[in-house]
């Protein structure tokens, strides 16, 4: 249910933008907010470093002590360390990108809930914005899915039942950039300023947050039998971004990542520091386990692009359904799975793109090409 809005009174604002700013970046309290947002990430990713080498010495002269702050320190440090790295600092180039090409548009009173809403198609926390295509329907509402990860802890404290009125105060003007159906930016009123500038900016990915009837439909999603079966998938732009992108990130992981971990353990050896024998076998399993996987990503993303470079896109209907955890996809009679990732094509879809022999393998996207998926017939 939507959570009730408190009788909090917030000063009148002017429109957003100006006549004179047409995107959001061009507000200079919207550039501060992404420096902001910016170094507060950077600051973030070294200080879960620094203070784990700061235990680190620490535990070379208190072992026992230290060890029982190290130990579960570092477990939860890899994990933050992962998601700074993964998800916080890309969003922040997604942040500038979405800001300069889109305006800021102000809710007032934005509902927001924790139980299920009509239009999204996962149960997850909600802030609903007007839908764009019904800008004159003030029931029309889209939800933005706020997923469970580090940057949303802030936005959901705020919108429980037990929330203070002064924290729902804070998010009761949203700031709101981007296309709710597909990559969105909202932020919450500054402190100081009488709600002029925003702050807490926090990217959302919506492509498949919504149920089918409500998400964005682009051409190759209204008329996908517009496909030219002549032309190869990888020739189409989405696909071949998407697969350059892939291959980029996995090699220069590989060309930065085991180089230094081997030069990690030259210097080891090098300085025969009988204390660090420790962190020498951790690299060294680390190695065994990772270095054949690593290539072995790389030899399959090599696989898939020599797939679509050899076949052409083609759209099909399809169900999907889960048996325990393995997604099994039904096209033309034959049931495929995601292979050799479990990488799961979006539950709601029923239509794709497929390239390839379906009784061999062959890869499928939802319509427009530009998350393929390897897939290989279910056992």
């Amino acid at each position: 249910m939507p959570a009730p809005k408190d009788p909090v009174t917030e000063p009148q604002r002017s429109p957003l933008p100006s006549p004179g700013s047409p995107t959001a970046w061009d507000e200079p309290p919207t550039r501060r907010a992404w420096r902001w947002h910016t170094v507060r990430t950077v600051l973030a990713l070294a200080g879960w470093i620094a203070v784990w080498f700061a235990l680190y010495g620490i535990m070379r002269n208190i072992f026992t002590l230290a060890s029982v702050v190290l130990v579960p320190y570092s477990v939860y440090a890899a994990y933050r360390l992962l998601v700074l790295l993964a998800a916080t600092l890309p969003d922040t180039l997604r942040i500038r990108r979405t800001l300069r090409g889109h305006p800021w548009r102000l809710v007032e009173g934005a509902e927001h809930g924790f139980t299920a809403h009509p239009a999204a198609a996962k149960d997850h926390p909600w802030i609903a914005v007007p839908d764009p295509e019904t800008p004159d329907d003030p029931d029309a509402r889209l939800p933005l899915l706020l997923l469970v990860h580090p940057g949303t802890r802030w936005w959901t404290r705020r919108m429980r039942s037990r929330a203070t009125a002064e924290q729902r105060a804070e998010i009761r003007v949203l700031w709101c950039c981007g296309d709710p159906r597909a990559d969105v930016v909202i932020a919450a009123s500054a402190r100081s300023g009488a709600g002029k500038a925003p702050r807490r900016l926090l990217h959302l990915q919506q492509r498949n947050a919504l149920v089918a009837g409500r998400r964005h439909r682009g051409p190759g999603d209204s008329d996908p039998e517009i496909l030219d079966s002549s032309r190869a998938a990888l020739s189409h732009l989405p696909t071949a971004r998407t697969m350059r992108s892939r291959m980029r990130r996995r090699v220069l992981l590989l060309v930065l990542l085991w180089p230094a971990l081997l030069a990690t353990q030259i210097v080891i050896v090098a300085h025969g520091d009988d204390d660090r024998i420790g962190l020498f076998m951790v690299i060294v399993l680390a190695q065994l386990a990772g270095l054949p996987m690593h290539i072995f990503v790389l030899v399959s993303t090599r696989r898939m692009t020599r797939l679509l470079a050899g076949h052409s896109w083609r759209p099909v209907d399809c169900t999907v359904r889960m048996r325990g955890k393995t997604q099994l996809i039904t096209v033309e009679g034959r049931e495929l799975t995601p292979n050799p990732w479990r990488t799961h094509v979006d539950e709601q879809a029923t239509r794709l793109w497929i390239a390839g022999d379906l009784s061999s393998r062959c890869m499928a996207s939802a319509p427009g090409g530009a998350r393929p998926v390897s897939l290989a017939p279910a056992r």
